[in-house]
Parts: structure tokens; sequence; C-alpha cells
């Protein structure tokens, strides 16, 4: 997961840090926030030995999504 720096965004070539295999994804703080708060309780309720079959990541993998999301969250004040 990575950030893009929407404030230099070339908007008539468009975004030319992605790939083929990347995903845009639009949200809102909120929605971010929220986000990282579900993977924060899945972390919680859900064992380790069965979280990749469970959610689809290992527990680490779930922890450095969450942090990065929260990262975002904090580095970028929302505009008003």
């Amino acid at each position: 997961m990575r950030q893009i720096d929407m404030d230099n965004w070339d908007w008539w070539s468009g975004p030319p840090e992605l790939t083929r295999d990347d995903v845009l994804v639009v949200t809102s703080h909120a929605e971010l926030a929220g986000l990282s708060s579900s993977i924060g309780e899945a972390l919680q309720a859900v064992d380790d030995w069965e979280f990749q079959t469970r959610v689809g990541l290992f527990p680490d993998e779930a922890r450095r999504l969450r942090d990065q999301i929260h990262d975002i969250i904090r580095d970028r004040p929302t505009r008003g």
C-alpha cells in the first residue's frame, strides 16, 4: 500500500506511479479509520493459527497494512 501525492498529480497524463497490478481506491479519512479499526478488531478476534485462512492475510501483513493506513490518516490532515 502506498499513498499518491494528490497535490503533485498531473491530471492530464494520469498517475505515472501506477502499474497494471495496482488498484486505485478513493476513500475518506473516516472510511480509512474504519478499515484500520476493523483490521485491529480482526487481529484481536481471530487466533494467529487460523488468521490467514479466515482473513486472507497473515497477521504480520494485517498489522503492517493497519499501520500504513494509520500513518496516512495521521500524516495527511483532512481538507475543509
